[in-house]
């Protein structure tokens, strides 16, 4: 345990790495299974589809759906990765890592996949309405990309996340080279 960090403070990182961790397990299990469940059931696709997403007409065939999960599973597989990267920062930090090059990695990690994210969820969504639409006749099929603040958050933050993951990494560099001279 680092000796700048009081007793109670460890005690309430490690709390809060607790929840953050069972909050990133959830989330895992949540954006691992949903896609599968959600491209099973062709009646909710098709109202999400055309209600939310403005497409009137679809295909929705085996061969469309299993093309529109797979598109999805980019982002979805993006944000497992985030959020594996995330409950392992976490973990260095219960286990009392604060100024470590390991967390530093981490989150270096996580960074680069918030920036990744930012350009997966238009690429998986375009990809997506592409295979619902493929089947249409020719003229009737679409190809749709469009950013939103959503991404362009996302890529701002993971901007923010690797600019304090090299701080944190410079800090763990320092603490090192200090730890030497004792």
């Amino acid at each position: 345990m680092p000796d700048s960090f009081s007793a109670d403070g460890l005690r309430r990182i490690r709390r809060l790495a607790w929840v953050v961790r069972l909050l990133c397990l959830v989330g895992a299990l949540f954006l691992g299974t949903m896609p599968f469940l959600f491209w099973a059931q062709p009646d909710w696709v098709a109202e999400v589809i055309t209600q939310q997403w403005g497409i009137p007409k679809i295909q929705l065939d085996i061969g469309a759906r299993i093309g529109a999960l797979l598109a999805t599973l980019l982002p979805a597989g993006v944000s497992v990765f985030a959020l594996s990267q995330m409950w392992a920062l976490f973990g260095c930090f219960a286990r009392g890592e604060l100024l470590a090059r390991q967390p530093a990695a981490h989150l270096r990690r996580l960074g680069l996949a918030l920036c990744l994210l930012a350009a997966a969820q238009p690429v998986g969504r375009m990809l997506s309405i592409l295979a619902l639409t493929w089947g249409n006749p020719v003229g009737e099929r679409q190809l749709w990309f469009g950013l939103s603040s959503d991404h362009y958050l996302a890529l701002l933050f993971g901007l923010l996340l690797l600019a304090l993951a090299q701080v944190l990494h410079e800090a763990a560099r320092v603490a090192d080279e200090n730890a030497e001279f004792v």
